[in-house]
């Protein structure tokens, strides 16, 4: 099945709504797994240094693995990428369920990350369709799909897992259900999705190779994006940190159950989801995306500070409220700022490069975290990430002021 390839004139009518529905199908199958991954490695013997080094295989893989599909995606297209995608999530999901050593849990967590093309790849496909006045808008949309993923597939892992404690939990049952729901988007991206990239011409200029580093030397040489990468680093370093070891966290300090653990997460994702659904459009708007950055470096400082001060659900869940509003002002703001800034033969390269370099960073805060909250004290992690906000806010304050200062006289120096 051959659908037609867009033309800058053509509008866009279904394809932002499909993009959303197949990532929203994704994600769901990713949120069923995601709380319960460290859970894996438990009950195969691991301590939590070894638990979260195997779950950091996926952000190295998809660090590795990224340039290469933004380039390609530059070169053959938005859709063939994404259904590689997803089909690489489907056989990985199987994997992780039918794991019974550590080496193929390992296995299982890099062919995941080694497919994971579909965040950048969407976001690329929606710079393709959109004008730079209403990508901030579309991309919030789109995002929102992740944190709608995030609400119904916790919720659902967790009424899947079933059992009291972690110990009664079926695991089995969420893997299967995650493999089935990539599956769902494989064909729903085959079935419907539109193709939006304009294919070069054969005698466009093209790079003889793209990996990370050949592609970060690129940008460096444009320093306005590569503060932004050191920003956005700092920040999804110790965001994987957070991530990582929470459900770890919750069960030993809490003793929160699968069910518990899934619905605060639940509701973490439907925050998400609601602020990149109904709120990017207007206030980045008002307040513009680099402002909504540095509020959301805030809300992640007080949110993760307030977990280590958290004596029960109710203050768990405000700790985790005021963290959401920050990931979603964070994740959907700089994906725009970013995708401004590229031209429209790089967007995917440009966007890759950003998935890359924050793989690397999740990989580094997921390999370590293990290794804080066993050493360290349980409640380091959240600690260490809330002073890390510190110099990204200053990262961040400083792409403002060099913004400003171009914008008030093109004919100054850049600082």
């Amino acid at each position: 099945m051959v659908l037609p390839r867009m033309t800058p004139g053509s509008p866009p009518r279904f394809a932002i709504p499909i993009l959303f529905a197949v990532i929203f199908i994704d994600l769901v199958g990713f949120g069923i797994l995601a709380p319960f991954i460290p859970f894996y490695v438990e009950r195969l013997g691991a301590r939590p240094e070894l638990i979260t080094l195997i779950i950091a295989a996926h952000p190295l893989a998809q660090s590795l693995a990224t340039p290469l599909w933004g380039s390609l995606s530059d070169r053959i297209g938005r859709r063939p990428v994404l259904l590689a995608s997803m089909l690489g999530h489907a056989v990985s999901y199987a994997m992780l369920g039918f794991a019974g050593s550590l080496w193929m849990l390992l296995l299982a967590r890099a062919v995941s990350g080694a497919t994971s093309a579909n965040i950048s790849t969407a976001y690329a496909y929606i710079a393709d369709v959109t004008t730079p006045a209403q990508r901030a808008r579309a991309m919030g949309r789109v995002s929102s799909a992740f944190g709608l993923g995030f609400t119904v597939g916790p919720a659902l892992g967790g009424l899947l897992a079933g059992g009291d404690t972690i110990a009664e939990a079926n695991l089995l049952r969420p893997a299967i259900a995650a493999g089935l729901f990539s599956f769902a988007a494989f064909l729903a991206i085959f079935a419907f999705l539109p193709e939006t990239r304009q294919l070069a011409p054969p005698s466009a200029p093209r790079p003889a190779g793209s990996t990370l580093f050949t592609e970060l030397r690129h940008i460096a040489r444009r320093p306005l994006v590569s503060q932004m990468l050191a920003m956005a680093t700092v920040v999804l370093l110790f965001m994987s940190v957070r991530e990582s070891i929470f459900t770890l966290w919750a069960n030993h300090v809490h003793a929160l159950s699968a069910r518990a653990i899934g619905g605060m997460l639940a509701w973490s994702g439907g925050l998400i989801a609601l602020v990149q659904f109904f709120g990017m459009g207007w206030l980045s708007k008002r307040f513009g995306e680099l402002n909504l950055v540095k509020f959301a470096i805030v809300c992640l400082m007080v949110g993760w500070f307030a977990l280590t001060q958290a004596t029960g659900i109710p203050t768990l869940i405000m700790a985790m409220t005021i963290g959401a509003f920050g990931t979603a002002f964070f994740q959907s703001s700089m994906q725009s700022l970013l995708s401004k800034l590229a031209g429209p033969t790089e967007r995917g390269t440009v966007l890759g490069v950003y998935q890359s370099s924050t793989s690397m960073a999740r990989f580094v805060g997921q390999a370590g975290a293990g290794t804080l909250y066993g050493q360290l004290g349980t409640n380091s992690p959240f600690l260490l990430g809330s002073l890390a906000m510190l110099p990204a806010f200053a990262i961040a304050t400083r792409i403002g002021r060099q913004t400003a200062a171009s914008a008030a006289n093109k004919s100054e120096p850049r600082n």
